[in-house]
Parts: C-alpha cells; structure tokens; sequence
C-alpha cells in the first residue's frame, strides 16, 4: 500500500526525469517494434515466396536458376540484416541501461542515505527505485502498444516502404519480371511472376505478424528491466555498506 502511494508521488516530484526515461523506453520499444515488424514481414515473404517455389518441378526451376538464386540471396541478405540490427539494439539497449541506471542512482544517493536513517532495508529501497521504474517502462509499453493496435495499417505500409528501400537489387528484376517467364512455361499456377517479386500483405496477415510482435517484445522490455533491477541492487547494496561505515554515501 505504501508503494502505491508514494512511487506516484516520487515520478512527480521527478517529473522531468521520468518524462526524460519515460520517453526514452518508448524510443526503445519504438524501434525494437519496427525492426521486429521488418523481420516478421521478411520471413512471412520468405515462407511464402518458398512456398510458391515449391508449385514448380526441378527442371522449371533450372530455366530459370539465376533469377531464383537472386531473388532467394535477396530475401535472405535482407532478413540477416534485420536480424544483425535487432541484436545491436539490444545490446545498445542494454548497455544505455547500465549507465543510465548507475547515474540515476548516484544522483538519488542523499535520498536513499534518508531512507537508510529512516531504518529502510536495502530490499525495500531497491524495491521502491526499481519499481518506480518499471512503472515508467509499463507506462511505455502500454503507449507503444496502442499507437501499434490504432494505427496499424499505416505502420505496416511503413514497413513493407522500408522493406521494399532493401530490395533494391531485385529492382532490374522487379521492373523486368518477365526473367522468371520460363518457371511458368507450361504451368497454370494462382500466382504470377509479379507477385514472386512483389508479395501482397493482407489484412488478417497484417493482424497474425502484429500478434507475433506482441509476443515477442517481451525481449526488449527484459532488456530494459534487468539492468535496472540489477544495477539498483548493486548501488544500494555499495550504498548501505558506506552508510554502515559511517560514510556519506553521496
């Protein structure tokens, strides 16, 4: 109950820092929310384009073998790219986290040498500041989350412009897709050559790659809250050990 009360009262007395960390855990998830669309909508054109390769016989295939391994290498150069980009944010992510947490709490240090006279525990001071600041990053997830449900179809065409930006080698062929001509020499198929090259994304996809995102931006958000749980125990714990010396912990 003294949580409830008093983590409110602290983001307002620090109101323009937890406006400042607030938006910066909604640049993160942001950014974690785009890249992981990119790679969604990847793999789904990956799987799918795989899927459509499957309708043709070995020899089709061969016809055409040069314009295939292109678009294939494309399509995969791509997805590893993503990929390489996710991971760097994370650990960019991370490593922002360490030190903003290590600061913050440096900062905090006369406060928390009022807590220790007040006979607060390390536990529960580390509770209050870690939870005071997960609060934040809930309040960034819940406001990521629904920009992503409220304007999901601007966003996706986002993507498939930025999707489309990394294509560019598949340009000549894009332009010129009668290269593919020979896979449908002789075979009736539901697809054409354009739309090898040019996949459609349709709505209840759009809705099945949102709801893979959601499940896994749990991801970003750990690689927020983990740093910040940790580094505020070791602070306090640096902390209390100086206040029981007789130390300013300032």
């Amino acid at each position: 109950m003294f949580f409830l009360k008093s983590i409110p009262a602290n983001i307002h007395y620090y109101w323009r820092q937890s406006l400042a960390i607030y938006l910066l855990d909604c640049l993160f998830l942001g950014l974690a929310t785009i890249i992981l669309g990119l790679i969604r909508l990847e793999r789904h054109n990956l799987t799918q384009l795989k899927s459509q390769l499957a309708n043709f016989t070995a020899e089709e295939k061969f016809a055409a073998d040069h314009p295939l391994k292109t678009l294939l290498h494309s399509n995969q150069t791509v997805l590893e790219r993503y990929q390489t980009a996710y991971l760097l944010l994370m650990i960019v992510g991370i490593i922002a986290t360490v030190i903003i947490s290590w600061l913050a709490f440096k900062i905090l240090a006369r406060d928390i040498e009022t807590f220790f006279s007040a006979n607060w525990t390390r536990t529960r001071v580390t509770l209050y500041y870690g939870l005071t600041a997960l609060c934040l990053l809930f309040f960034a997830v819940v406001t990521i989350s629904l920009l992503l449900l409220v304007a999901n179809q601007p966003f996706w065409r986002g993507l498939e412009a930025i999707n489309h930006y990394w294509h560019r080698p598949l340009q000549a062929m894009q332009k010129a897709p009668k290269t593919l001509n020979p896979l449908f020499k002789n075979h009736l198929t539901d697809f054409s050559s354009h739309s090898l090259l040019n996949p459609t994304l349709h709505n209840s996809v759009k809705q099945t790659l949102t709801n893979q995102i959601f499940g896994q931006l749990w991801q970003a958000i750990i690689s927020l809250a983990a740093p910040i749980l940790m580094i505020g125990g070791l602070q306090v714990s640096r902390f209390k050990k100086k206040y029981l010396r007789g130390e300013s912990v300032c």
